[in-house]
């Protein structure tokens, strides 16, 4: 027959296996007969038939002996006696005692280092707040003038330069080094990008962008095969990149999940609101005052002013404006937020294209159309079209061919909306609401979308696991709805907790054994969450990038830009946006410290590849010298050599024509013709000898000399191949 042992304080008072107080992980559940291991972060675990054995079973899982090392560096404050005060025979009182074991003391800097962690957090301050290093160099002074009793104040020293190379050299490679350590221990990342046109207004192309997105992440070791997907806009070159970088991983096995380009720039682009009054003061004020010039007798300018001071323009700009305040605002207000908002991206899209055809047709051919069965909607259909009437266009306007707009919206967001999407009509299922072992099959097929990811057992568990889940009596419906509240009108409004939040409750769920409830799903689901539902983070970071280096800050470096975007980063990150809330720990400190020497040394560095290149160009222009030295000379010795050519062309000829005039002459047994032809034939043949050997020689100073040239070309190629890779291994 099972026991039915109650949870016993007096169990607090034992030891674990390695003789520490239970007491410091182990307390009695929400039941008499259950308990929980607050180190594990289990739920009630049940102890009513084994009693302490169970908690020493627990005490053998490979959770728990995983945790205990732990316990080695957390403050621990523990009862040592829990009875009431007692007199002992001396007449002393006896009373309970805390008792502080094993303790990880808060970290203790000595005075030197204090110092450094106050420059630390003005150099976080300056690169969260965008200050100019020059604007602080007599920051020391006024911090000594302000708190003259301060020893940290007496010796703080930050000056530009200082500052500049503390977030170049210093806490802008912490942070990144962080950063990338994250990146290592994850099983997948996403890479979201984009891009701003130089000064000659071009884009990168999609080789260009592929080679440094890859030579970056083998910069930093990161493998290709980790990365998840492409955030990004929707131009051409941005569906070629992607298509390289999937290329290459499937040349390793792997390959990207593909979701298109930014949702949120189609629902821009379906509709651009464009404001009457900028408009209106920009080309009827502005410019007639200030371009007089360039406005008059100007064709295109009074097209434009005949335009704008129409009321039909001005109607069709209130028009606009309709539509950006019923229909757009809300949709992409809310993928604005950095909160995970892929579960939600399919349902508010359809939502989206559902509002603006119904601005036009009836209710009962689209109201009740979700997803894909709206993208097979014929939407210029006469018999479901609204009277012009009925068509939404605002109370203040009256608008001809408004139907003909809401069709061309229509239209652009039916050809770009991923309405048919199954994964993102599957990741849906994340939501709480969805919670139900009807959709295990979809968990499946978001389990085998993406690449990479999950074995084909692991597929199989992750079925096993929702439909756990699904059926889960520990998961609190406090995790998921964080306000209930009634409106106005007295409708109950529910305030969900971000859906990162709720997935986290429920992926620390243990089992009674200590182990993980939902390995499997903890994988796939995290995976899922940081899918991108939009490219807005990114081009968020153009804004800040322009807070970080305006235009009066041309002159910093890459190393300068790279180090405040990190550090600022970092501020956001681990701060909550807050120089002052960023933990300073010994890395930190340690960073700060060597940032001076890696300084120096990168200066060194420079300035030898300076030297290099300055020695290099020497070098070069000297081969150059030597190079038209040689063709000069060679140039020289053809001339020459086509001479002498022609010169023993003639004497050739001239051998020729004497040795016929000797065989005619010896046939008519002419001597005093055989004499001259004799006397010529010697003299062609001694003109010969000497032409040749002038031409042999010729031709040997000529081929020693281009031979020279080329080795001369093959010697600069080596050294210059040789200075590149010097620079580079300097420069990394």
């Amino acid at each position: 027959m099972p026991h039915h042992t109650k949870f016993s304080h007096n169990w607090l008072n034992r030891t674990d296996t390695e003789g520490r107080n239970v007491n410091t992980w182990l307390k009695q559940g929400d039941s008499i007969s259950t308990f929980k291991c607050t180190l594990c972060k289990t739920c009630d675990l049940d102890c009513s038939n084994q009693g302490w054995a169970a908690i020493v079973q627990h005490m053998k899982t490979k959770l728990h002996l995983e945790n205990m090392p732990s316990l080695k560096n957390n403050s621990i404050i523990s009862i040592e006696s829990l009875k009431q005060p007692t007199s002992s025979t001396d007449g002393v009182i006896s009373i309970p005692q805390l008792k502080l074991g094993n303790t990880k003391r808060p970290i203790t800097f000595d005075f030197q280092e204090q110092v450094t962690k106050a420059e630390a957090v003005w150099a976080l301050t300056v690169a969260q707040r965008g200050y100019s290093f020059n604007s602080r160099d007599e920051i020391g002074d006024v911090f000594r003038h302000m708190f003259p009793d301060s020893k940290i104040a007496q010796e703080f020293s930050m000056q530009s330069r200082k500052t500049s190379y503390v977030l170049s050299h210093g806490l802008g490679s912490y942070f990144h080094q962080e950063l990338v350590k994250c990146l290592k221990r994850s099983v997948k990342f996403v890479l979201c990008f984009d891009e701003q046109t130089n000064n000659q207004d071009r884009h990168a192309t999609a080789a260009i962008l592929k080679t440094a997105i890859i030579d970056s992440l083998k910069a930093d070791g990161l493998e290709l095969n980790q990365l998840l997907m492409l955030g990004r806009d929707s131009p051409f070159i941005n569906l070629s990149l992607e298509n390289m970088i999937d290329n290459e991983m499937k040349k390793i096995g792997s390959g990207l999940l593909k979701l298109g380009g930014c949702h949120l720039h189609v629902a821009h682009n379906g509709f651009k609101a464009v404001l009457w009054e900028p408009l209106h003061e920009y080309f009827l004020v502005y410019l007639p005052v200030n371009q007089k010039v360039q406005v008059q007798n100007n064709d295109r300018y009074e097209r434009i002013k005949e335009t704008l001071t129409s009321y039909v323009i001005k109607i069709r700009l209130q028009f606009v404006l309709f539509l950006c305040e019923n229909i757009f605002d809300r949709f992409l207000t809310l993928f604005q937020q950095e909160a995970p908002l892929i579960h939600v991206l399919h349902s508010e899209l359809s939502s989206l294209y559902r509002l603006v055809l119904l601005q036009f047709l009836k209710t009962d051919y689209a109201g009740d159309k979700v997803g894909g069965c709206l993208l097979d909607l014929d939407f210029k259909l006469n018999e479901k079209q609204l009277n012009n009437k009925h068509i939404r266009i605002g109370n203040e306007n009256k608008l001809a061919n408004v139907k003909k707009i809401y069709h061309t919206t229509a239209e652009y967001l039916k050809k770009n909306l991923p309405l048919k999407n199954s994964f993102l009509s599957d990741v849906q299922i994340l939501h709480p609401s969805y919670r139900s072992v009807e959709y295990s099959d979809e968990i499946v097929r978001i389990a085998r979308a993406v690449p990479g990811l999950l074995s084909e057992r692991e597929i199989d568990y992750s079925r096993d696991e929702w439909l756990i889940y699904s059926l889960d009596n520990n998961i609190d419906e406090k995790w998921y709805i964080k306000e209930k509240k009634k409106d106005c009108s007295g409708t109950e409004l529910i305030i969900y907790h971000r859906i990162d939040y709720y997935w986290n409750k429920v992926l620390n769920i243990t089992t009674a054994n200590g182990f993980a409830k939902y390995p499997t799903l903890s994988k796939l689901i995290k995976n899922i969450l940081i899918i991108p539902h939009g490219n807005a983070d990114v081009e968020r970071g153009f804004s800040i990038n322009e807070n970080l280096v305006p235009e009066n800050r041309s002159k910093l470096s890459c190393l300068s830009i790279n180090g405040l975007r990190s550090t600022y980063d970092g501020v956001k990150f681990i701060g909550n946006g807050s120089s002052h809330k960023v933990p300073i720990n010994r890395e930190i400190i340690k960073s700060i410290k060597m940032s001076y020497s890696l300084y120096k040394k990168d200066i060194q560095s420079k300035k030898k590849v300076s030297e290099n290149s300055e020695k290099e160009n020497i070098e070069r222009q000297q081969a150059v010298e030597m190079c038209k030295q040689a063709l000069q000379e060679e140039d020289e010795l053809l001339l020459k050599q086509k001479t002498l050519q022609s010169e023993l062309h003639e004497a050739t000829s001239i051998i020729a024509d004497a040795s016929a005039r000797l065989q005619l002459a010896i046939k008519q047994k002419d001597n005093l013709e055989i004499h001259r032809s004799t006397i010529l034939i010697d003299g062609g043949n001694t003109k010969s000898k000497a032409v040749n050997e002038q031409l042999s020689k010729v031709t040997e100073n000529l081929i020693q000399i281009q031979r020279k040239r080329k080795n001369n070309f093959g010697q600069q190629q080596q050294k210059r191949q040789k200075t590149l890779t010097e620079e580079s291994i300097i420069l990394n």
